[in-house]
Order: C-alpha cells, then structure tokens, then sequence
C-alpha cells in the first residue's frame, strides 16, 4: 500500500514565488481541477490525503469542504505557500498554526499532518520539525531525500521513518518518492517528474518500495492534470517544469492507480503500517 496525495493551492502560485506577471489576469481554476481527481478517485475507489494551502482554503471552503465529504483526508500545506527559508522560524511558527486553524475550522476535525512549500525541510530547516511536533501534528511529509532537487535533503532516509526530536516529541516523515541506483537518488513519480519521465520510472521506483516492502508516494497538484491552464509568458526552464506533457498526468496516473494499490495517510497511520528508523512503528 501506498501515499497519494495532492497539494492544493491556487494554480498561480509558483509564477507568484517567481514573480511571473499574467496570472492576475485569470480566474482561479482549482475547483475544476480537484473535481477531476476526485472522480478520478471514486473511479477506483481509492483514498488520497490533500495538503491544502490555508490562504486558498479561507477563500475556497466549499472545495475543501467537497474533498473531506468524499471521504479524503485533509492536511496543512502551510497558509501562504512559502517556502521555509523565507518565513524564518517565528513566521514558520506562525504560518503552521493560521493553517492549521483553518482548515479545522472548514473540516470540523484535527489536522494530522503537514507538508511544506517546495518540499523546504532539509538539514538546515530541520528545527521545522520541532515546530510540527508543538502544534500537534504527528507527521510530515517535507523531505525530498535526493540532492537532485532545490530543498533536496540528501542521506535522509527514502521510506518512512520517525525522528525523535530534541524536545522529547517524535513525528513521523512521509518522503518524497525517488528511484535508487544504489547512492544515485532520483526524483520520480510525483508532479513534474512523474509526467516528463518515462512512465516506467514512476512504476520502477513504486516496485522498488514493494521489492523492499515499504511505503512508496506520489504526489501532484491539480494543475498537473491541466493541460487547458492559461498559458503565460515564462523563462524556458520554469515553462517546461510547468507545462511539459500535461495533456499525459492523467493518463500516467490512471496506470499506475490500476497498478498499485494506494491510500490517505491518515489511513496508513491507522494501519499502522509505517516501517523505519529511530523506533517507528512496525
């Protein structure tokens, strides 16, 4: 069994991290988008755990609220969608809880779990993690352990795995999927990576998490499966990392949903499913 999840935030957010201009000039587009998933989902009958940006839920309830009806769980992706190293610990500390108030104020149910902008838990920023664990959270899923990646947080484990923190407190780390050839970590089967690789690497890397029989995890936006998004003028990196093969994410998903077999979060917890270090639960 394994994650999927979904970061919901606003489909203008990475041209407002690189101040991009356009985006102002259309309408949001998220509702559209999650309603596709979640049909998608109902399709196969599976759950999914949404990390929802607070400043999009504030605006948008009905969509949140449209998720958690459907059986799927819903977790903080941070109120206003930064990246740690630009909110310093004391904003950090103050984003992680206006989020989280939030979304329990729509959903009427404690937020179990947590993933930062741009995947920004690295070595450096790790003290977010104490952070996490003061609000009560009991996971997170931040880490992208490959050095392959902007906030990579190369030798961090690539399963699931509890840290114990300096306080006392443990939380738990969902990672990003990569594949592994042998200390070569890549990304994989998540967002722009699951759509511009060959779909063979997604299925490569999840049957190296069933080979070791541990929890593999793909992660998407809404916009990964929009491929009628406004088209808006960027540098030719940031345009390939956000339009390249679109028009495949559903396509590439649908086979891997059929594949393997996936779940919330929320529900592996309940499973306890969750394998790694430092004493985490068998």
């Amino acid at each position: 069994m394994h994650c999927l999840t979904f970061d919901v935030e606003d489909w203008f957010q990475g041209f407002i991290y690189r101040n991009i201009p356009g985006w102002e000039n259309y309408p949001s587009r998220e509702k559209q988008n999650v309603e596709r998933i979640l049909k998608l989902l109902d399709e196969f009958k599976t759950q999914a755990t949404f990390f929802v940006v607070g400043k999009y839920a504030e605006t948008s309830p009905e969509v949140v609220r449209l998720i958690a009806s459907r059986g799927h769980e819903i977790a903080s992706h941070g109120y206003m969608h930064k990246p740690i190293p630009h909110l310093g610990q004391n904003g950090f500390k103050e984003d992680v809880h206006r989020s989280l108030s939030v979304l329990a104020s729509i959903t009427g149910s404690k937020i179990q779990g947590y993933r930062a902008a741009s995947w920004s838990v690295t070595k450096k920023y790790s003290w977010a993690l104490d952070i996490l664990a003061e609000e009560g959270l009991e996971y997170d899923s931040s880490v992208f352990p490959t050095r392959l990646h902007a906030f990579g947080y190369p030798g961090a484990p690539r399963y699931p795995y509890l840290i114990n923190l300096s306080s006392g407190k443990s939380i738990l780390e969902f990672p990003a999927q990569v594949l592994s050839f042998g200390p070569l970590k890549l990304p994989a089967a998540g967002g722009f990576y699951l759509r511009a690789l060959p779909l063979f690497a997604s299925r490569w890397a999840l049957k190296q998490s069933d080979r070791n029989k541990r929890i593999g995890m793909i992660y998407l936006h809404p916009f990964d499966l929009d491929d009628e998004a406004p088209i808006l003028k960027t540098g030719p990196v940031y345009r390939i990392i956000r339009y390249y093969n679109l028009h495949k994410t559903e396509l590439y998903l649908r086979a891997l949903l059929e594949q393997f077999k996936f779940t919330s979060i929320r529900s592996i917890l309940a499973s306890n499913m969750v394998v790694g270090r430092d004493g985490a639960k068998e």
